[in-house]
């Protein structure tokens, strides 16, 4: 399936593996204390992380350091399955438990040097593999002593992996403590297995809004800055977010109700009043026209005149741009002009003079795409508006996407909500449809959450191509399609694991790791 053959050789391009370093740390004191008592009996000590990425060789001999040599064992090598094959430093990430590979039984040629025995570190606090350590010696069978050599190994590094999370555990809880004094703002903290709010915060905050600070706690870019944020049950908040120090992944944040809504502001009739004509730009999808109808609403003189530029030009007729106009002054209501950057010079021409002559009794609201994207003839038609309001894409609304979704989601049934992997899913995505888009999905998703009977949409019931989470989002090329080919068999099988592993031609085992893997 992956296309590695048995003459195959290890990557020659080692990986960055800085990301293991947490690991590392635990494990350098134990495999220190390792080499007084292994040392001159030639076997290496092998290390790798999470993803089967050695970040670690100790050799204690010269055979073995010259077969690890030949072989190409080096920090950054993938050791995979699906890179090399069967190995003991990938297969115990397949099977979750330790393995003795001899030499024969190695897939690649020319792995069958050495024989071996893995044993995985599962974190002892969040139950996930952390890493993979294997003695490794020259020889047709692995010594049964180095199985419960690792197994110590093993434990002591796990040890140490837990002291650090308690550690971890005490950074987080020492910066919410320090914080949480304040009864006038919310605090939360967020750690990798830690989560703390104080009373304000828990009242505010829902799984969904939850899942919001996670995925910014989880930014590798992390720093100290102010978020705005609305959350699902509409209330706009500033987030303070302030990195833990020490802990990576872990973040500190403050919650302050704002003053004022903190996304898209939609125009109040104390504003719109004064003005005698608006503009409201910004991508389709983004919710212009509506924007528009709530701007006119708040004028006196309803409903507006309305000029859908779009549709009079599909049915083949050109916008009458001075009759609207007068119709507009005649019966004192606003005038919307919608898909103004459509027009023809001419009527640009015209509705530029008449934005000049208009007033707050008969004001003009036009609507068009986003000024960096406007021609000169439409961006200065634009300039003589007395307000505007420029509309943001949805991809670049994640801080309140989850509360803009929730939103959404009650239009289309007020029982449904969203579980946190499905937020995370929702704000993996570039939403170039915008507001459209999020409506297809989740209407698509309502209907797969009450046919299996359920109230909560999982990630699992969003469309296939929108299940991809941030986790996901990172994930190599060739980890995506892996993915992607799990996904399709699933659906194929209507969800039976056993069915899917049989026409993907692997374990049932083996696909349970991969989609535990790669976030299926």
């Amino acid at each position: 399936m992956s296309g590695v053959r048995p003459g195959d050789t290890l990557s020659a391009e080692p990986v960055d593996v800085s990301s293991a370093d947490p690991l590392l740390d635990a494990a350098r004191p134990v495999l220190d204390e390792a080499a007084t008592r292994l040392s001159g009996t030639d076997v290496s000590l092998l290390l790798v992380d999470h993803e089967c990425r050695m970040v670690s060789r100790v050799a204690f001999g010269t055979t073995v350091e010259r077969a690890l040599d030949r072989i190409g064992a080096a920090p950054g090598v993938p050791f995979a399955e699906d890179a090399v094959g069967t190995n003991a430093l990938g297969t115990p990430a397949e099977t979750r438990g330790g393995i003795a590979i001899n030499s024969s039984e190695h897939y690649l040629e020319q792995l069958k040097s050495v024989s071996c025995f893995g044993q995985p570190i599962i974190h002892p606090a969040t139950r996930r593999l952390a890493g993979i350590i294997c003695m490794t010696e020259v020889a047709d069978r692995i010594n049964p002593l180095a199985v419960p050599l690792v197994n110590e190994l093993v434990t002591g590094i796990a040890d140490r992996l837990l002291d650090r999370s308690r550690a971890h555990q005490r950074r987080v809880l020492d910066a919410f403590q320090r914080a949480a004094g304040r009864r006038d703002i919310g605090v939360a903290a967020i750690g990798d297995d830690l989560q703390l709010t104080n009373a304000m915060a828990a009242s505010l905050l829902s799984p969904t809004d939850v899942g919001a600070l996670r995925a910014l706690a989880g930014d590798p870019h992390q720093r100290a800055r102010v978020v705005p944020l609305t959350l699902v049950s509409g209330v706009p908040v500033e987030i303070r977010v302030e990195p833990v120090v020490g802990v990576r992944g872990a973040a500190l944040f403050r919650l302050r109700p704002a003053d004022g809504p903190m996304a898209i502001p939609v125009v109040s009739a104390a504003s719109a009043t004064v003005h005698s004509s608006l503009s409201i730009t910004g991508e389709p999808g983004t919710g212009r026209t509506t924007h528009a109808l709530a701007a006119a609403a708040d004028y006196p003189g309803s409903p507006p005149v309305v000029v859908d530029v779009a549709g009079d030009l599909i049915a083949g007729a050109i916008p009458d741009i001075p009759a609207r106009v007068t119709d507009s002054r005649d019966r004192g209501v606003p005038l919307i002009i919608d898909g103004a950057d459509l027009l023809d010079d001419r009527s640009i021409t015209l509705l530029a003079s008449a934005i000049a002559t208009a007033t707050s009794d008969a004001p003009i609201i036009v609507v068009s795409g986003p000024r960096d994207r406007a021609g000169s003839e439409i961006g200065a038609l634009l300039a003589r508006c007395t307000s505007g309001l420029e509309l943001a894409p949805l991809r670049h609304r994640s801080a309140d996407l989850g509360a803009l979704a929730a939103a959404a989601l009650a239009r289309h049934d007020d029982d449904v909500t969203l579980s946190g992997a499905a937020t995370d899913a929702l704000l993996s995505q570039d939403w170039p449809g915008n507001f459209v888009e999020l409506h297809a999905v989740l209407r698509e998703a309502v209907r797969t959450t009450r046919a299996r009977a359920s109230r909560v949409i999982e990630a699992a019931d969003l469309p296939a191509a929108y299940r991809t989470t941030s986790r996901v989002a990172h994930l190599s090329g060739r980890e995506q399609a892996e993915r992607a080919a799990i996904i399709k068999a699933l659906d194929r099988a209507g969800g039976n694991k056993v069915h899917a592993a049989r026409e993907l031609g692997i374990s049932r085992t083996t696909l349970y790791s991969r989609m535990h893997a790669l976030d299926v």
